[in-house]
């Protein structure tokens, strides 16, 4: 989802004011302890690398190609499971916080005119998250996850959306 207006555009201050989807990478850990068989709580740790967006100035059409910044996720979270066997789905609720790791940095258009991305004031912003997924079990310690998370971050101006899909191993202890 992109965010941003050609409504927000200003000559010389705002010149590319849309930024478009991006599918960046993210690593993550996530630790959750169940207090019932349904019921757990979740702590989750993400890193998302950088990936190159191209934005457009909407009144000379001018591109400029440049990096996003990292950031990391922080997020505790609720669990509900439906299912205690090996297949076991499920549906997750949380919040956060969001730690964007930018830093000021200069790039050149395609016309050649040279743009500054100064690093915002504010760079911790709280989020939240809702999704779901599913579980399975090879044996009591070991398995295989797929899971599904809207991740809303509020960021001023634009809150920020975001969807998630992971694939990842579950261990039990």
């Amino acid at each position: 989802m992109e965010y941003g207006s050609e409504d927000d555009y200003i000559f010389a201050e705002n010149d590319f004011p849309v930024t478009p989807a991006h599918t960046p990478v993210s690593f993550g850990v996530g630790f959750a302890v169940f207090l019932t068989n349904n019921i757990g709580v979740e702590l989750d740790g993400r890193y998302t690398l950088s990936s190159k967006v191209t934005l457009q100035d909407p009144s000379d059409e001018d591109t400029l190609e440049y990096d996003t910044a990292k950031h990391y996720t922080i997020t505790l979270n609720l669990i509900y499971r439906f299912l205690s066997g090996k297949f076991r789905p499920y549906v997750v609720l949380g919040g956060g916080i969001d730690k964007l790791l930018a830093e000021d940095k200069t790039y050149v258009s395609e016309y050649g005119y040279e743009i500054e991305f100064l690093t915002p004031e504010k760079t911790i912003d709280p989020l939240v998250s809702l999704g779901g997924g599913v579980q399975y079990f090879f044996n009591d310690n070991l398995g295989v996850r797929l899971d599904f998370r809207y991740v809303l971050i509020f960021d001023d101006p634009d809150n920020v959306n975001n969807f998630n899909v992971v694939a990842g191993v579950c261990l039990g202890f």
